[in-house]
C-alpha cells in the first residue's frame, strides 16, 4: 500500500468522534433504568444486565476484529460493524421484553467494539512509539463532551419521549459516523495480507501476543484501572437515584462532573508527558489512585450518612487519576507491535472489557443499601492495578522510548 498523507488534526477528531460513540451508548440510557425496569415488570438489577451483556459483547466481538482489521484494513471493518450496530440499536428500541433487550445489547455491542479495535490500530500506523500516549490521550480528551452530555440528552428524550428513542438517537448516530468515515477516513494500514484467516492461525496469534510480557502485564493493568470506571457506571444510577433519591436532572449534572473528571486526567497526561516519561508517571498516579480510593473508602464507613456532594469529590478524584493511566498502559502495551496490532489492539481490549463486564456483574449481584460495595470495589481495583504495575514498569522502563525532551532512565527500579 502506499502512502497516504493524513492530517493528523482531522484524524483525531474523526477518531474522537468514533470513540463517543461507545459512551453514548452506555450513559445515556443509565437515567431510564427505573422506566426500563417498569415498561418490562423487573427491576433494576436486571436492567443491569444490558450493561453487563454489553461489555461481554464487546470482548468477544473485539477477539473477531483484530485478525479482521489487519487482513482487510481499518475502514472497510468499520463501516460493517456500525451498520451491525445500526441494526441492533434499532432492535433495541423494539424489544418486547428484557431479555431481547439484553441479547440486542450484546448485537450492538458487537458491531461497536470495532471501533475500538480499529482506532487503536489507526493511531499505531500513523504514530510513532513515544507519541502514542498523547494520541490516546487527545482521543478521550475529544471524545470527552460524549459523557458529558449524554445523561442529559438521554434524560431530555426520556421526559419528551420514551427509553426507546434514546436507541433511536444511538442509530442516528452510528449513522452519521459512519458517513464521516466513508468521507474522511483514509486506509492507514500498510500491512494488510492475503493470508486465509482460520481459528487456528488466528488462536495461536493471540496467544504469540500474550506472551509478550510487555502486553501481558500492561493490558492486566489497565483492564483493572479501566475497571474503576465501570464498576462506578455500574453503581451510579443505582445509588444516585434510587438510594439518594436524586432527580434525574441532577444525576445527569453529577455525571457529567465526574466523566470532566477522567477528561481533566487525560488531557493533563497529554501534556505531563512531554516533560514525565510516561511509564514512571503511570507508577507514581497509581499508588496515589490507591491512597485516595482507601481514604474515600474509610471516610464511607466511618460516616455510612456521608453527603452525596462528598461522595462525587471522591469519584471525581479517582477519575482524574484513572485518566492518566488508560491512555499510557494502552500506549505501552501496543508498543512492540506493528504489523499485528490489530490483533494486539482487539486482545488489549477484549481482556479490558471482559474485566469490566465481571466487574459489572459482581457490582449488580453485591449492591447493598450503601455506596460501600462501589467504593470496597474500586479500592480492591487500585492495589491489583499497582501491583500489576510493579513488575511490568520494571521489565520496560530502562528500554522505554522517553518523551521528546526527557532523558532515559536507565537506573530506577520499583
Amino acid at each position: 500500500m502506499k502512502n497516504v498523507k493524513i492530517n493528523r488534526t482531522v484524524l483525531l477528531i474523526l477518531l474522537g468522534v468514533l470513540a463517543a460513540l461507545g459512551p453514548f451508548t452506555i450513559d445515556m440510557y443509565l437515567p431510564g433504568f427505573q422506566k426500563i425496569a417498569a415498561d418490562f415488570g423487573t427491576d433494576e438489577k436486571q436492567v443491569a444486565f444490558t450493561l453487563t451483556s454489553y461489555f461481554i459483547g464487546i470482548a468477544a466481538g473485539q477477539l473477531i476484529y483484530g485478525p479482521i482489521v489487519d487482513k482487510y484494513g481499518r475502514k472497510r471493518p468499520l463501516i460493517a460493524g456500525l451498520v451491525i450496530y445500526i441494526i441492533a440499536a434499532l432492535g433495541c428500541a423494539l424489544s418486547p421484553n428484557i431479555e431481547s433487550m439484553i441479547l440486542m445489547r450484546l448485537l450492538q455491542a458487537l458491531g461497536g467494539c470495532v471501533g475500538m479495535v480499529a482506532s487503536n490500530a489507526i493511531i499505531s500506523d500513523v504514530y510513532e512509539k513515544e507519541h502514542r500516549a498523547r494520541a490516546f490521550s487527545s482521543i478521550m480528551l475529544v471524545m470527552g463532551v460524549a459523557p458529558l452530555i449524554a445523561p442529559s440528552v438521554g434524560s431530555l428524550l426520556l421526559e419528551k419521549t420514551g427509553w426507546q428513542y434514546i436507541f433511536y438517537f444511538l442509530a442516528a448516530f452510528a449513522t452519521f459516523v459512519a458517513v464521516l468515515i466513508m468521507a474522511f477516513l483514509p486506509e492507514t494500514s500498510r500491512y494488510m495480507h492475503s493470508r486465509k484467516l482460520s481459528i487456528k492461525k488466528v488462536s495461536h496469534g493471540y496467544l504469540d501476543i500474550l506472551k509478550n510480557r510487555t502486553f501481558l502485564l500492561y493490558t492486566l493493568a489497565g483492564s483493572i484501572a479501566m475497571s474503576v470506571l465501570f464498576a462506578y457506571i455500574s453503581s451510579s444510577s443505582f445509588v444516585f437515584i434510587t438510594l439518594y433519591g436524586l432527580d434525574k436532572a441532577t444525576f445527569s449534572f453529577i455525571f457529567a462532573v465526574n466523566a470532566a473528571g477522567l477528561i481533566t486526567g487525560s488531557s493533563l497526561n497529554g501534556i505531563v508527558t512531554r516533560y514525565i516519561n510516561y511509564i514512571r508517571l503511570t507508577r507514581i498516579v497509581a499508588w496515589v489512585l490507591g491512597a485516595v480510593s482507601f481514604l474515600v473508602m474509610m471516610v464511607l464507613i466511618l460516616y455510612p450518612q456521608l453527603p452525596y456532594q462528598w461522595m462525587v469529590g471522591g469519584i471525581f478524584t479517582i477519575l482524574f487519576l484513572v485518566g492518566f493511566i488508560t491512555p499510557n498502559v494502552t500506549a505501552a502495551s501496543l508498543a512492540p507491535f506493528t504489523g499485528n496490532a490489530g490483533a494486539a489492539s482487539a486482545l488489549g481490549g477484549a481482556m479490558r472489557m471482559g474485566v469490566g463486564a465481571l466487574v459489572a456483574a459482581a457490582i449488580g449481584i453485591f449492591q447493598g443499601a450503601s455506596a460501600l460495595i462501589m467504593f470496597v470495589t474500586i479500592f480492591v481495583l487500585a492495589v491489583l492495578t499497582i501491583l500489576l504495575l510493579l513488575p511490568a514498569a520494571a521489565t520496560t522502563i530502562s528500554s522505554v522510548v522517553p518523551s521528546p525532551g526527557v532523558e532515559p532512565d536507565t537506573t530506577e527500579a520499583p
